[in-house]
């Protein structure tokens, strides 16, 4: 499959099925617990198309799903995003845990992990633990804050809980990453083909 240069999007526009998988076989990969999430994310979509944003979004569809207890995992970067966060999942009534990239303080000395820094101490990021302490504390949603790229997939990959991302670091771009393919400068230096040209 290579969807991301497909020129007509027929699976959208026609439902025209380019994969050898019947629509029973789609249907059948999905089990109970994913019907439900499903069911949910297209209850938050349908009802609230253009009307609210992400965040909103996220507090809607926790509703959905039934959830009282949601985890943060957030970048010590994004502690003041992380806190506003919080604030209103508390508000719209969730209980929220929430724990930082540098729980434990572990100097990156211990796991031979590069510095930005040589020389000095530097507590690694954590997402293990982060996982870990969110998973004891038996989130049932969890959603990420600017977690650094790859740290952000260890923390998925070790998260009990379903995760959602609610910002994306991007340290250039203002934590806007999609910025790199919206700005026409961004795509010239990446060396992005021009709109159209698929």
């Amino acid at each position: 499959m290579n969807c991301a240069f497909c020129s007509h999007n027929k699976c959208y526009t026609s439902g025209q099925n380019c994969t050898k998988m019947s629509h029973e076989e789609v249907c059948n990969s999905y089990s109970e617990e994913d019907r439900l999430m499903m069911k949910a994310s297209s209850a938050t979509e349908s009802r609230n198309y253009m009307q609210m944003t992400r965040l909103e979004e996220s507090v809607y569809f926790a509703k959905e799903m039934g959830v009282k207890k949601v985890g943060i995992a957030f970048c010590i970067g994004l502690r003041n995003e992380a806190h506003f966060v919080a604030q209103y999942f508390k508000n719209q009534g969730f209980a929220v845990e929430s724990v930082c990239c540098k729980v434990c303080s572990v100097d990156k000395d211990l796991l031979d992990l590069e510095k930005i820094k040589k020389g000095s101490l530097e507590a690694m990021c954590n997402p293990k633990m982060q996982a870990k302490i969110l998973n004891e504390a038996k989130t049932e949603l969890n959603f990420v804050v600017g977690l650094c790229v790859g740290h952000d997939m260890l923390f998925t990959k070790a998260s009990d809980a379903p995760v959602s991302s609610l910002i994306t670091k991007d340290r250039v771009l203002a934590n806007n990453p999609a910025g790199a393919v919206y700005s026409r400068y961004w795509r010239r230096k990446l060396g992005i083909l021009e709109e159209g040209t698929v």
